[in-house]
């Protein structure tokens, strides 16, 4: 990362002429160079006795002057003084605004590398009455500019962050088995390796060993974005797992605050699967009077069947989305009794850890799962065979629609056809906490998507042991219909049944397939 500040900063230098500021665009005089340069510049004529400040602004017609002039009157104006845009223009029609108007300009500024081929750009900078800028004012911003663009000093706090997860999940009690734990973490070049490195440290202290791969970041991500939910991803974290012979298989996405996990088999285990396990150890431990496990309305029919209503658990259902969930944790209601809650996608949150989703603290409470399980002759492959057997998810899929009108007709049409036979549930406002819940709809109640803020749909049917559903919802900012389905109980094989009735929903609602 200093290397690349340093390279940085050489560009910018580089920059600096006898006159003015040329340099290749964007490599050297891009727009970061140039609000710096915008800043500088108003800094350096307050300097000289210039109050207010006020200077005027040209550019050329070269690809990108229009972002750098905009970005060199965010300088000015970061720097407290104010920007005249006479937009394209001449060279010299700047030179006339500040030698007719020096009552008003302090300064001048032209975007522009003159005659220099299109690949470069720059500036010409001038003083009210249009004195060129000298040597000295040149040298002034240049030193400035390179002060600016040194990075800041990092001030670590990984030490501290690894101690206080470890001791959120209760890291010390880890009954961990005499020939240890092995497990796998994959990185993918994002900084999970950066976060993971201290916690490792104290875990091999307890017998836990640690194969971090893909652990130097890397922004290029030169084996695939990482990301949990992607089936590349998870194959090369569950290959890793059986050549290394691990308990456990961790995935972090490239900011650590998702993961993933497989296990000693190297079969993905399904978020909903990680989100009964964890709450599972944390309610075992819990003195909380009615306490609340959230899920959103993508997660597994199994946490209903464990979470029902003589388990004496509350379990909420949230919509999809992170701030939707930590706004009913953070509820007066929910705040002193929820234990943990989860996304389908892989985001875990954590009352103890400030109400925040942590791909980390999940992986450590995994862990002390693993090594109760191992130490009781046990493994998460057993742990995990008889959810596997009832339920069958589809996995979140993805369609593009011609238009967000076409999206919401599909939705509607596929609604229309089992309403009535399946209870619904959808998006909206509880009249009583005043925040968006996945609530059952009123009976006889129409479902228009076009009316309504959130038109996510769930679909849920359930004979006794058996039953399956189905949620709808658009994505937030393209043409795109996400589709999951799950089936629970006997009869056809569940694996079957599923892509059944996902080739039906296609066909319903004219889905690409």
């Amino acid at each position: 990362m200093k290397r690349k500040s340093q390279e940085i900063r050489d560009l910018a230098r580089g920059c600096f002429k006898r006159d003015d500021l040329r340099g290749l665009w964007p490599e050297a005089f891009n727009c970061e160079v140039s609000r710096l340069v915008g800043q500088a510049m108003c800094e350096r004529l307050r300097s000289i006795g210039n109050e207010p400040v006020r200077i005027v602004l040209g550019r050329d017609a070269r690809t990108g002057s229009l972002d750098l002039q905009t970005a060199f009157a965010r300088g000015i104006e970061a720097a407290g003084g104010s920007a005249v845009s006479i937009g394209l223009c001449s060279t010299e029609q700047v030179y006339y605004s500040c030698g007719r108007h020096p009552e008003l300009y302090s300064g001048g500024a032209m975007i522009t590398a003159s005659h220099n081929p299109p690949t470069y750009n720059g500036v010409k900078m001038l003083h009210s009455g249009a004195i060129p800028f000298s040597s000295e004012d040149l040298n002034w911003i240049r030193e400035r500019v390179l002060e600016l663009l040194e990075p800041l000093e990092d001030v670590s706090t990984g030490d501290q962050f690894a101690s206080h997860m470890l001791s959120l999940a209760g890291a010390e009690g880890f009954t961990v088995p005499a020939d240890g734990v092995k497990v796998v973490v994959l990185c993918g070049h994002g900084v999970g390796g950066v976060a993971y490195a201290p916690i490792d440290r104290r875990l091999c202290q307890l017998g836990i060993e640690s194969i971090v791969l893909e652990g130097e970041p890397d922004g290029s991500f030169p084996h695939g974005v990482p990301n949990p939910l992607l089936p590349a991803f998870n194959k090369r974290l569950g290959e890793a797992v059986l050549k290394h012979g691990a308990d456990l298989g961790i995935g972090f996405d490239g900011d650590a605050d998702r993961a993933g996990f497989v296990d000693q088999e190297g079969r993905v285990i399904e978020a909903s699967h990680i989100l009964a396990l964890v709450a599972g150890r944390k309610l075992s431990t819990s003195v909380v009077s009615r306490p609340v496990v959230m899920r959103n309305l993508c997660s597994s029919q199994l946490l209903c069947h464990i979470y029902d209503q003589d388990s004496g658990v509350e379990l909420v259902d949230a919509p999809v989305g992170h701030a939707q969930i930590k706004r009913l944790m953070r509820h007066d209601r929910f705040s002193d009794r929820v234990v943990f809650a989860g996304e389908h996608s892989g985001h875990y949150f954590h009352p103890d850890f400030y109400s925040s989703d942590s791909g980390i603290l999940t992986a450590l409470h995994m862990l002390g799962l693993v090594c109760e399980l191992k130490s009781s002759g046990s493994s998460l492959f057993e742990a995990l065979s008889d959810w596997r057997e009832r339920y069958h998810w589809s996995g979140e899929l993805n369609f593009d629609m011609p238009d967000r009108a076409s999206l919401l007709a599909s939705m509607k049409t596929i609604c229309g056809r089992y309403e009535g036979a399946m209870a619904r549930d959808e998006i909206r406002i509880d009249p009583e906490l005043g925040l968006l819940r996945c609530l059952r709809s009123v009976s006889g109640s129409e479902y228009d998507p076009s009316t309504m803020a959130a038109p996510d749909l769930k679909l849920v049917s359930e004979d006794g042991a058996s039953g399956w559903w189905f949620v709808l919802r658009p994505s937030g900012n393209e043409p795109k219909l996400r589709l999951n389905v799950e089936t629970w109980g006997g009869g056809v094989p569940l694996e079957k049944r599923t892509q059944k009735l996902v080739s039906e929903l296609l066909e319903l609602g004219a889905m690409p397939s």
